[in-house]
């Protein structure tokens, strides 16, 4: 990475996007960064910086929060919408459904703060999508 997470998280705060889209960002004290974007404050996103990238993870919901027997209709419309959801994809860890993107650490400043508020947006509209299966 050309910047720390320190750095990172140190010019995400002062950075506003063309589309007026803010940043809220600190460093946790598990070496992870929690990052607000303006465009989606209930939803925070996680930064995590190997040895080979910068990973930005966002919690979704857990498994308990799916309607009883939709967790099959659930999967697949998850799939379905995978194409549909830019710089984005779909993972679980543990009982937790997250959307997830992975940037080189060489990755320009001005494309992680796009892929940011990139997803920021796919977390709202993939939970609009899936919300009649959600209790």
């Amino acid at each position: 990475m050309t910047i720390t997470l320190e750095e990172l998280v140190y010019r995400l705060n002062d950075q506003v996007t063309e589309e007026g889209t803010s940043f809220d960002a600190v460093v946790l004290e598990n070496g992870v960064a929690e990052v607000i974007c303006s465009n989606n404050e209930e939803f925070p996103i996680r930064l995590a910086v190997t040895e080979t990238q910068l990973l930005a993870v966002t919690s979704l919901f857990d498994t308990s929060e799916v309607l009883a027997n939709e967790m099959e209709n659930l999967n697949k419309m998850l799939l379905q919408l995978a194409p549909a959801v830019p710089l984005s994809a779909f993972g679980l860890q543990g009982d937790t459904y997250i959307l997830f993107g992975a940037m080189a650490l060489g990755t320009r400043f001005e494309n992680i703060v796009h892929e940011l508020e990139v997803q920021a947006e796919n977390t709202i509209d993939v939970l609009e999508a899936i919300e009649p299966l959600l209790a």
